[in-house]
Order: C-alpha cells, then sequence, then structure tokens
C-alpha cells in the first residue's frame, strides 16, 4: 500500500461536565506502602496509578494466573473440558507450600482444580492440570511463557506455581494480564470470587474446607477477584479486582510488608480510582473526520476507534485534546482497516494512543477513477519536487 505522508493534526478541546457536584482540584494520589503498586481501568486499559509499576519483581502465587488462563485457553479451544477427569500424580501430591491436599492416583476434574488454584491456591493442583493438560510441568511453563509474549508482557514463569524466586513479573505487567485473562475468560471470575473450596481427599474421612486468602471479597463493595501471593523474597502480594456502577477496576500490591496491609492499599487504590476517574466517550469527536481514499469508488472514508472509551479525572474543567494522523490507503479498504494514529491528550500531557481505523468499506473505483487518482497523485508528487 502506497502511503504519503501527509499528516491532518488537529486538536478537538471540549469542556467534559460530569454529573453530580465534583470538586475542581483532583485528590492526590494515595501513598501506598508497597514495594510497586498499579491501578488500571479494565475497559480502557490505561494504568490510572503506578508506582514503580515496571520494576521487576517476584510474584509468588500470582503466577498462577497465568497458570489458569492457559488452562482456560484450551477449554475454550476445545481442547479439554471442564468435567475432563485427571488422575493425580506423585510430583503433584509431594508439592509443598498451599495444597489442595490431592492424594496420588485421585481422579479430580479439570473444574475442580481451577477452584483449588483459584480459592485456595494449590501447588499441588498446579502441577497436577499441567501434567494432564501438556504432559509435564516443564511443557506447561513453555505455554506460559509463549502466551506472555503473544500478549507482549514483561513476564517470565519457570514455574505453574510461583514457588521459584526465579519468576519475573511487573506490576504493570501483572495489571495488563489480568486485563486480557478477564476479556478472553469473563467466566474466570467464578472461580476466584469463591470464599471457600471444599475437596475431600481419599484418606479423609471429612471434606476438608480451606478459605479464600484474599480478605476484600468479604470486605471491599463489589470485590470479586483475584489472587494473593507470598513469598519470602516477594513480600505479600496481590491482584484485587472490583466492580461499582458496572466499572471494572484491577489493583495490584506487590511487596507489602503483611496480608493486612496488601488488603489495605489495594482497597485504597480501588477507592482513589473509582472517587477521582470517569469515562468519557471520545467518538462523537470523530463524527465528521475522514481518511484520504486513492482509487475508491469514493475518495474518503469515515473513521472510528476500537476503543473510544477514555478514562480522565473528574471535576468541572478537565480539558481533552485529540490529535488525529491519517495516512492515504488505497481501495479496496476493509472496515476495521488501519488508517492512522489517534493521540489522546489530558492538558497537554499524552493519556492514549490507539490505531484509527475505517469505519466503513471502499470498494475498488471504476477506471476513469483509477486512472484519475493516478494522475492526481503524479502532479501532486511532482509539484512537491524541491
Amino acid at each position: 500500500m502506497n502511503y504519503l505522508s501527509k499528516a491532518l493534526i488537529f486538536c478537538l478541546l471540549f469542556l467534559l461536565a460530569f454529573p453530580g457536584s465534583v470538586s475542581a482540584q483532583q485528590a492526590s494520589a494515595p501513598q501506598i506502602d508497597a514495594a510497586a503498586a498499579v491501578l488500571l481501568d479494565f475497559q480502557t486499559g490505561q494504568v490510572l496509578y503506578s508506582k514503580n509499576g515496571q520494576e521487576s519483581r517476584i510474584p509468588a502465587s500470582l503466577v498462577k494466573i497465568m497458570t489458569m488462563y492457559v488452562a482456560l485457553d484450551q477449554v475454550k479451544a476445545g481442547r479439554v473440558s471442564l468435567q475432563d477427569t485427571v488422575v493425580v500424580s506423585e510430583a503433584a501430591w509431594r508439592m509443598i507450600g498451599s495444597r489442595m491436599f490431592l492424594e496420588p492416583n485421585e481422579v479430580v476434574t479439570v473444574e475442580q482444580l481451577l477452584y483449588g488454584i483459584a480459592v485456595v491456591s494449590g501447588n499441588d493442583a498446579c502441577v497436577a492440570l499441567a501434567e494432564a493438560l501438556a504432559g509435564s510441568e516443564a511443557a506447561y511453563v513453555q505455554l506460559m511463557n509463549e502466551k506472555a509474549r503473544a500478549l507482549n508482557l514483561p513476564l517470565k514463569f519457570v514455574d505453574v506455581h510461583g514457588l521459584s524466586t526465579d519468576n519475573v513479573v511487573t506490576a504493570e505487567g501483572v495489571a495488563q494480564l489480568v486485563r486480557a485473562y478477564l476479556a478472553d475468560h469473563p467466566e474466570a471470575i467464578r472461580f476466584h470470587h469463591e470464599l471457600s473450596f471444599s475437596y475431600q481427599p481419599r484418606s479423609s474421612r471429612n471434606p476438608i474446607v480451606q478459605y479464600n486468602r484474599n480478605g476484600l471479597l468479604r470486605t471491599y463493595e463489589g470485590a470479586d477477584g483475584l489472587k494473593t501471593g507470598h513469598l519470602e523474597a516477594a513480600g505479600y502480594n496481590l491482584v484485587a479486582t472490583a466492580v461499582q456502577n458496572n466499572r471494572r477496576l484491577i489493583a495490584v500490591v506487590l511487596g507489602a510488608q503483611s496480608e493486612a496491609k496488601r488488603e489495605q492499599e489495594a482497597a485504597a487504590l480501588l477507592t482513589y480510582g473509582y472517587r477521582n476517574f470517569d469515562l468519557v466517550n471520545i467518538a462523537p469527536l470523530l463524527s465528521d473526520k475522514t481518511a484520504r481514499v486513492f482509487k475508491g469508488k469514493q475518495s474518503t472514508v469515515s473513521v472510528m476507534v476500537q476503543e473510544p472509551i477514555i478514562a480522565v479525572p473528574k471535576g468541572v474543567g478537565a480539558t481533552v485534546s485529540v490529535a488525529i494522523q491519517t495516512k492515504e490507503v488505497e481501495a479496496p479498504v476493509e472496515k476495521g482497516a488501519p488508517v492512522g494514529i489517534l493521540s489522546i491528550y489530558l492538558q497537554d500531557e499524552l493519556v492514549k494512543q490507539v490505531p484509527l481505523l475505517a469505519a466503513e468499506e471502499v470498494e475498488r473505483g471504476s477506471w476513469i477513477k483509477i486512472l484519475w487518482d493516478n494522475a492526481a497523485r503524479f502532479l501532486q508528487n511532482l509539484i512537491r519536487r524541491p
């Protein structure tokens, strides 16, 4: 496709009037007492708060988010069913730390293992699942790293349970991982919001009931997930997510000093997000904007963005500016084809950049139109020569 370097840049300034009585002054961000922390808006993917968000950290049991992601990918692809059975190996049984209390040669379902991972953080359940779906833990770890690369996230895994200190994540990477995970598998939240999980090993006369270590499920309005983690070298980690007024936020706290502190800081992040940010639809700003089309039945194509919602601070007088850079495209043009870049600014600070897409199809024009556009392009290039 032959592109011209023509840039069509303009700024559209508008006043955002938010409903309700709000202060014109943005509340200050919380001082989070943890090694790293991030608050992410689920719908837009915007980072609303970051402290050392790109610093490498040890995830501990947060690794299990990717373990579940890969498993649910296989369920979605039809390669495995939640009701498929798994025979527990001795290697799974011998796992230390948090356990579902599986025993050798027991038969459990994939669904039971997923609950055992999400609710009670069972290291034995992770190994049993990995062996069942990939043949070995090492092969499953490879799938986890391939998934991280496909998502373009700075994550490195060496096991399926998080006991190793060689696993590496960043707070922002974990937040984006959870966003992708819940976007691809919204049904996954049912595993994570369970307050307890009961499993009866073959040798036990009674079921063993264990409780979800994510205390925010019991104390924070709308909290429905997602995962805790702890190693001495990592500190106390927590990914917390909640929905209020149909809006999901994701908070990541890494390296807190205690279980209570990680919950306190995650709650502070979620509250900060709900109190201080609103979602705004920028689609009306693009209603009359077009990109140039050569050799088409029409000479322009209207434009759109895939996600027209952005998160902006609350407060009367918040000013948003939008800059559009389009490229000349050649017909035929499919709906959704990239035609440029949309940059969104808040008070001259770049908030987000997203692809600008064709909002409609444009068919190839007649031979007369094609000749005309070729001649026009030739003359334009001739005039531009020094």
